[in-house]
């Protein structure tokens, strides 16, 4: 399949990698599809909306840069996405880059989760959540817990 994007021009996909989300992304609940791309030698991705080619989040393993990183995940959300077993789960996390990149933020308080057997997707505000949304991703501390 083909999609024009922005950011990649044509761009073509394989339909067995569209990631679903059933309720969209807060802020874009009416776009529901998307596919990872990865940006080679790097731990982060794009996650690029199918539907809508202008827009694409940078996404990137919070555990990359937060080592103590951890929450746990709901039932309604394991019944959501159909997970059964949690290897079987990718959690991404939105990076934002305002110019320089040494300033770039991570959205610690809102993980994507992704059933990596399904392609189901949910984007989980965290309840009661010690974690910022807008916590820098560069830190002298690696194994950071990346709370407030």
């Amino acid at each position: 399949m083909i999609i024009e994007t922005t950011r990649f021009g044509r761009f073509e996909y394989e339909e067995s990698s569209i990631i679903t989300f059933q309720n969209g992304i807060p802020g874009f609940k009416n776009l529901v599809k998307y596919i990872l791309v990865a940006i080679e030698e790097s731990p982060f991705n794009y996650l690029q909306s199918i539907e809508d080619g202008s827009v694409t989040f940078i996404v990137v393993s919070p555990f990359e840069f937060f080592g103590l990183y951890e929450f746990d995940l709901p039932e309604h959300i394991k019944f959501d996405l159909d997970i059964h077993a949690e290897q079987k789960v990718k959690v991404m996390s939105i990076v934002s880059i305002q110019g320089d990149l040494a300033k770039a933020t991570i959205n610690l308080s809102a993980p994507i989760i992704i059933n990596e057997m399904n392609n189901y997707g949910v984007q989980y505000i965290l309840a009661d959540s010690t974690y910022s949304v807008r916590q820098p991703l560069f830190s002298k501390n690696e194994n950071q817990d990346g709370g407030k």
